[in-house]
């Protein structure tokens, strides 16, 4: 039997999916959210132990859709940026006190922001939330998609204008609407963990380009450090399965001594790094969203937030066709979506994988000339300010969502 129609089904309800059900919600739109794996279960993939990096277009984006109030107060502020490479002379500091904001990003422990996306799918009357369930079929019309999922209450078959695939990088719903997407190894796996150090960070985040590849070092709670190192894919498996004085042995002679001695780390995750792209997002009323429609490498922490701001656009363009009496899966919205988001996803593949490749030569020449380069950005605040600003997602035509400044809404935007 087939439910009331809804205005919008989307398949994943993670960190992107949950979001955009609550912006669409909050445009008067009735939305599904069809998702596998519970917010509050332990082997939920979008809420595990990793922490994300907000950037501020993220944070307008949150505010807007009622998001960032209820995560404030387990949120860490970066305050300063120390970018490097193993072996070299130059680098970059970006600090938050000389760009006139308390805070550069935030960041957050994906499982805290699934627990607030959890309890707002639940009780928001304008989401209908099935899960456990999956997609299992994708029927499109000439005015409305169908789709079948299946789950512990059993078989269901709704219709929606649009049908909206963040089911993840292997996502089931892509395959069922036929879309190809292009890949490409990065021939590195992603260790996940957190360590603790013997100094504070005291909001320093750290970008450090080491032999093995990309290291991050973010702040988060009780003075501890999230980490995400790239690594080839048979290193990452010893540095997980190997023991805690090993790694942090490695992890010690890669990143040095700016926080003092590593103490002690967590349990390690490992993730396969591949970049994907959707050449065309949507076909009929299905359109693609956050992994499902490209992934990056984690080198610049530009993914989620490269998602937050897809979402937001959608979001302002069916509300702006809503408030017309238009059709929310049409090909002309979905062709305006597609045009409004090439400029800043071309924009931010492009900075991710030159970073990448630009670190990724161990000759000496290049090395030489990256220090000189680092050493020639600190100098320079103009290159560096424009640096800042390509990273926090604000170049380019945006959505308004992600464009209102903090004290539009008479908050302190830490």
């Amino acid at each position: 039997m087939e439910t009331e129609p809804y205005d919008i089904i989307i398949a994943g309800g993670g960190l992107v999916g949950g979001a955009l059900a609550c912006g669409l919600a909050q445009a008067g739109l009735r939305v599904a959210v069809i998702e596998p794996v519970p917010a509050d279960h332990g082997a939920q993939p979008s809420f595990d132990e990793r922490h994300t990096a907000l950037a501020p277009s993220s944070r307008y984006i949150l505010d807007a859709w009622g998001l960032w109030q209820p995560v404030r107060s387990v949120l860490t502020p970066i305050r300063h940026i120390h970018v490097s490479e193993q072996g070299g002379w130059g680098f970059v500091h970006f600090d938050a006190g000389q760009e006139g904001v308390d805070a550069l990003g935030w960041l957050l422990a994906n499982r805290q922001m699934g627990t607030v996306l959890g309890e707002r799918l639940e009780t928001d009357e304008r989401i209908t939330l099935i899960s456990p369930a999956q997609v299992q079929a994708v029927e499109q019309g000439s005015d409305r998609v169908r789709v079948t999922s299946a789950g512990t209450d059993g078989e269901q078959r709704l219709s929606a204008r649009l049908l909206v695939a963040a089911d993840g990088a292997d996502s089931q719903t892509r395959k069922l609407a036929g879309l190809s997407v292009h890949s490409r190894d990065y021939r590195q796996s992603a260790v996940i963990t957190t360590v603790t150090p013997a100094r504070h960070h005291q909001g320093w985040a750290f970008e450090r380009f080491t032999r093995a590849g990309p290291l991050a070092l973010l702040p988060i709670a009780e003075g501890r450090c999230a980490i995400v190192w790239s690594v080839p894919p048979e290193r990452a498996e010893a540095y997980r399965d190997g023991d805690d004085a090993r790694f942090l042995a490695a992890l010690q002679q890669a990143f040095g001594y700016r926080l003092g001695p590593f103490r002690s780390c967590g349990h390690r995750l490992t993730y396969p790094l591949v970049e994907r792209y959707t050449p065309t997002p949507y076909t009929g009323r299905v359109l693609l969203l956050g992994n499902a429609a490209h992934t990056l490498h984690p080198v610049a922490g530009q993914g989620l937030n490269l998602a937050m701001r897809d979402a937001a656009t959608l979001v302002e363009l069916i509300g702006d066709s809503r408030a017309g009496g238009g059709d929310p899966g049409a090909e002309p919205l979905l062709r305006a979506y597609v045009r409004r988001r090439s400029e800043d996803l071309l924009r931010t593949r492009a900075f991710t994988n030159t970073l990448v490749s630009g670190f990724g030569s161990a000759h000496p020449l290049l090395r030489l000339a990256r220090s000189a380069g680092l050493a020639a950005l600190q100098r320079c605040p103009p290159m560096r300010r424009t640096l800042l600003r390509t990273g926090a997602g604000r170049v380019g035509p945006l959505p308004v969502a992600a464009c209102r400044p903090p004290e539009a809404t008479g908050e302190d935007p830490s």
